[in-house]
Protein backbone atom coordinates (compact mmCIF):
# COMPACT_ATOMS: atom_id res chain seq x y z
CA UNK A 1 0.00 0.00 0.00
CA UNK A 2 1.65 3.28 -0.99
CA UNK A 3 1.85 6.24 1.33
CA UNK A 4 -0.94 8.46 0.68
CA UNK A 5 -3.38 5.34 0.39
CA UNK A 6 -2.49 4.60 4.15
CA UNK A 7 -2.72 8.58 4.78
CA UNK A 8 -6.44 8.14 3.30
CA UNK A 9 -7.28 5.03 5.10
CA UNK A 10 -6.66 6.97 8.51
CA UNK A 11 -8.71 10.13 7.41
CA UNK A 12 -11.81 7.91 6.93
CA UNK A 13 -11.48 6.20 10.22
CA UNK A 14 -14.94 6.87 11.62
CA UNK A 15 -14.95 7.56 15.47
CA UNK A 16 -17.58 8.65 17.74
CA UNK A 17 -17.64 11.31 19.95
CA UNK A 18 -20.22 10.98 23.19
CA UNK A 19 -21.17 13.31 26.06
CA UNK A 20 -22.55 11.33 28.71
CA UNK A 21 -24.35 13.07 31.94
CA UNK A 22 -22.38 12.33 35.09
CA UNK A 23 -25.12 11.47 37.66
CA UNK A 24 -26.74 9.34 35.49
CA UNK A 25 -24.67 7.92 32.50
CA UNK A 26 -26.93 8.84 30.24
CA UNK A 27 -26.14 9.70 26.40
CA UNK A 28 -26.58 13.23 26.21
CA UNK A 29 -24.92 14.00 22.85
CA UNK A 30 -23.08 11.33 20.18
CA UNK A 31 -22.43 12.24 16.39
CA UNK A 32 -19.66 10.14 14.49
CA UNK A 33 -16.48 11.79 12.82
CA UNK A 34 -13.72 11.15 10.86
CA UNK A 35 -10.32 13.35 10.89
CA UNK A 36 -11.00 14.55 6.68
CA UNK A 37 -14.58 15.76 8.02
CA UNK A 38 -13.16 17.12 11.10
CA UNK A 39 -10.91 19.06 8.80
CA UNK A 40 -13.17 19.91 6.61
CA UNK A 41 -15.44 21.67 9.48
CA UNK A 42 -12.85 23.47 10.86
CA UNK A 43 -11.44 25.00 7.06
CA UNK A 44 -15.11 25.79 6.51
CA UNK A 45 -15.74 27.29 10.01
CA UNK A 46 -12.24 29.53 9.30
CA UNK A 47 -13.78 30.27 5.88
CA UNK A 48 -16.33 31.74 7.12
CA UNK A 49 -15.26 33.35 9.97
CA UNK A 50 -12.15 35.21 7.57
CA UNK A 51 -15.45 35.99 4.98
CA UNK A 52 -17.67 37.68 7.84
CA UNK A 53 -14.79 39.89 8.65
CA UNK A 54 -13.79 40.86 5.27
CA UNK A 55 -17.60 41.68 4.54
CA UNK A 56 -17.62 43.92 7.72
CA UNK A 57 -14.17 45.93 7.65
CA UNK A 58 -15.97 46.39 3.64
CA UNK A 59 -19.58 47.32 4.04
CA UNK A 60 -19.33 49.36 7.46
CA UNK A 61 -17.80 52.20 8.72
CA UNK A 62 -15.09 50.23 10.39
CA UNK A 63 -12.89 50.42 7.01
CA UNK A 64 -11.82 53.69 8.74
CA UNK A 65 -10.25 51.48 11.35
CA UNK A 66 -7.47 50.08 9.32
CA UNK A 67 -4.85 52.13 8.23
CA UNK A 68 -4.26 53.43 4.41
CA UNK A 69 -8.05 52.65 3.37
CA UNK A 70 -10.30 55.67 3.30
CA UNK A 71 -11.77 57.80 0.83
CA UNK A 72 -9.61 60.59 -1.15
CA UNK A 73 -11.87 63.47 -0.29
CA UNK A 74 -11.23 62.57 3.42
CA UNK A 75 -7.55 62.77 2.35
CA UNK A 76 -7.61 65.62 0.74
CA UNK A 77 -9.46 66.97 4.09
CA UNK A 78 -6.88 65.67 6.86
CA UNK A 79 -3.69 67.22 4.05
CA UNK A 80 -5.61 70.58 4.09
CA UNK A 81 -6.79 71.16 7.90
CA UNK A 82 -2.81 69.71 8.50
CA UNK A 83 -1.42 72.41 6.47
CA UNK A 84 -3.86 75.07 8.47
CA UNK A 85 -2.06 73.77 11.91
CA UNK A 86 1.35 74.18 10.52
CA UNK A 87 0.44 77.83 9.10
CA UNK A 88 -1.75 78.90 12.55
CA UNK A 89 1.40 77.45 14.71
CA UNK A 90 3.39 79.68 12.50
CA UNK A 91 1.65 82.52 13.18
CA UNK A 92 1.08 81.95 16.66
CA UNK A 93 4.63 81.64 16.82
CA UNK A 94 5.35 85.36 14.92
CA UNK A 95 2.75 86.69 17.15
CA UNK A 96 4.48 85.69 20.55
CA UNK A 97 8.08 87.00 19.03
CA UNK A 98 6.56 90.46 18.62
CA UNK A 99 4.49 90.56 21.86
CA UNK A 100 8.17 89.47 23.29
CA UNK A 101 9.88 92.81 21.70
CA UNK A 102 6.64 95.08 22.63
CA UNK A 103 7.26 93.59 26.15
CA UNK A 104 10.96 94.64 26.02
CA UNK A 105 10.38 97.93 24.74
CA UNK A 106 7.49 98.66 27.18
CA UNK A 107 9.79 97.35 30.20
CA UNK A 108 12.54 99.53 28.89
CA UNK A 109 14.76 96.56 28.36
CA UNK A 110 15.30 97.53 24.74
CA UNK A 111 19.35 96.74 23.68
CA UNK A 112 20.74 99.58 20.80
CA UNK A 113 20.57 97.28 17.51
CA UNK A 114 21.00 99.03 14.04
CA UNK A 115 19.80 96.50 11.60
CA UNK A 116 22.69 95.26 10.13
CA UNK A 117 23.71 94.16 13.34
CA UNK A 118 20.40 92.67 13.66
CA UNK A 119 20.33 91.01 10.64
CA UNK A 120 24.04 89.68 10.43
CA UNK A 121 22.83 88.01 13.98
CA UNK A 122 19.99 86.02 12.49
CA UNK A 123 22.27 85.11 10.22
Amino acid sequence: MSKGRKIMAKLRNKYRLVLINDTHFGEVFSIRLTPLNLMMLLSSVFLTFTLLIYLIISFTPAKRLVPGIGNEKNREAMLELNQRVEDLSREVKNKQLKIDALNDILSDNVKKFDSVSVRKKNN
